[in-house]
């Protein structure tokens, strides 16, 4: 069903000779690099609202899972989830748990939200657009004028972590984005860079080998750093000792209180995928409270873990049905959905994927999302992946959404290589989120 304001908006397309029919933010966007679609996605705030707060609690229960299930043996944990040793002794805890912060990827299936996965921490991107689009569009007045009208607001993501750094680590921390080894510059984070030296930091960047740890502080060279904004992940430091010796002496730093690493790398255990599968365990379930679990039935599709030696006889039957996640696998690697392969293909991931531990997860199909095209005054649909922040606070911390043509994604990208038809979900055209006042 589409909402009403969405129904306004493709109305007011249609008027001939509406700037609303061919909103271009790109020329103001370049420098980002992405793809717009011509129409933001509108959304009930009050949703919204909800939504968030569930995605805060399900945060909650995935950090809470060392304790219910190995009374806090976090080495176990990592065990349980088959972390790689070599990774796993750059995952040790480090002081406090690390923030609640991290960005969700979520469809929308007609119904309700529905979780596809985490990133935890704060290598989760997008920071530089979901507030960026919004804003360009509003520069359109005709737009601004339909915002006012029907009372639409956005969250911009940004200052909400700005704020988080700053109570981590004091108000006017010298911050240095840290890459992986041999990084030269920040790449796709030069944009969000720019936002925290436009907000006030001093920033640096460096790779995680250009640091060193002097006197119980880390230095960029001869400047002494506050907080080291993390982009680098464990496997990225393969092969390299130095590098892992450095990451190690970092979290002993941060422990110590001598800098603030943000976030460490425990958080890559917590965005692991095989947390969804432990939140779908009786022995998990039977802890929590009827209110805990209907929360985690409403926004968590069917997921189950594979290891070597499982039962693969129910994903075989039930493959057009189902997609495989590698466990500790990023931007889309390894990932099969079962309905873009044949039979021998799924079958084969599964076999290989088991080993190293994955998840199996029903799949989700996300709801009709109407564009109007003004070129031929047709309406299409297009289907939306949400990436939604959350922080500490519990509340929605802004998003984006990533478009494509209904039916058209391309999901897969198996270990074997094998061709897949369809678009890749990283072609996608990307789009703002404005919320407007719900029960009218």
């Amino acid at each position: 069903m589409t909402d009403r304001v969405t129904e306004a908006f493709i109305a007011a397309a249609r008027t001939p000779g509406s700037a609303l029919a061919k909103l271009d933010v790109g020329a103001a966007l370049g420098s980002l690099g992405y793809d717009y679609l011509a129409r933001p996605m509108f959304f009930d705030a009050a949703e919204l609202d909800r939504f968030s707060a569930d995605t805060a609690r399900t945060v909650e229960l995935i950090f809470a899972l060392p304790d219910l299930l190995f009374d806090g043996d976090f080495a176990r944990f990592r065990d349980e989830l088959r972390i790689a040793p070599e990774h796993g002794r750059l995952m040790e805890r480090a002081g406090a748990a690390p923030p609640r912060f991290g960005r969700i990827d979520a469809y929308h299936d007609g119904e309700t939200f529905k979780i596809l996965e985490f990133n935890i921490g704060s290598d989760a991107g997008g920071q530089d657009w979901v507030g960026a689009v919004p804003r360009a569009l509003l520069e359109v007045a005709e737009f601004a004028g339909f915002a006012r009208e029907h009372e639409l607001t956005y969250t911009d993501t940004f200052p909400l972590v700005a704020q988080l750094l700053r109570e981590a680590g004091g108000p006017d921390p010298v911050v240095a984005l840290v890459g992986e080894p041999g990084d030269t510059d920040p790449g796709p984070w030069t944009p969000f860079r720019e936002l925290l030296r436009e907000a006030g930091f001093e920033t640096y960047f460096g790779a995680i080998t250009d640091l060193s740890v002097r006197g119980g502080r880390v230095f960029l060279g001869d400047v002494r750093l506050d907080v080291l904004y993390r982009l680098f992940l464990a496997d990225s430091l393969d092969g390299d000792p130095a590098a892992a010796e450095i990451a190690q002496a970092l979290h002993r730093t941060h422990a110590d209180g001598g800098v603030v690493l943000w976030t460490t790398l425990e958080s890559e255990v917590f965005g692991n995928k095989g947390c969804l599968a432990l939140l779908n365990e009786p022995r998990v379930r039977r802890q929590l409270s009827t209110v805990d679990s209907q929360l985690l039935d409403r926004v968590l599709p069917w997921t189950r873990s594979l290891a070597a030696g499982d039962d693969i006889g129910e994903y075989l039957g039930r493959r057009e049905q189902l997609i495989l996640k590698p466990n500790g696998c990023f931007g889309g690697r390894g990932i099969t959905a079962g309905w873009e392969v044949d039979e021998a293909v799924w079958r084969r991931a599964l076999l290989d994927a088991a080993p190293g531990g994955a998840v199996v997860q029903e799949r989700v199909v996300p709801r009709a999302e109407p564009v109007y095209d003004p070129a031929t005054d047709e309406i299409t649909p297009w289907e939306a992946c949400w990436g939604l922040y959350h922080t500490p606070s519990g509340k929605f911390a802004g998003g984006g959404c990533r478009f494509l043509p209904h039916g058209s994604a391309r999901i897969s990208a198996p270990a074997s290589g094998v061709p897949i038809e369809g678009r890749s979900i990283f072609e996608s055209y990307r789009a703002g989120i404005f919320r407007y006042p719900g029960g009218r």
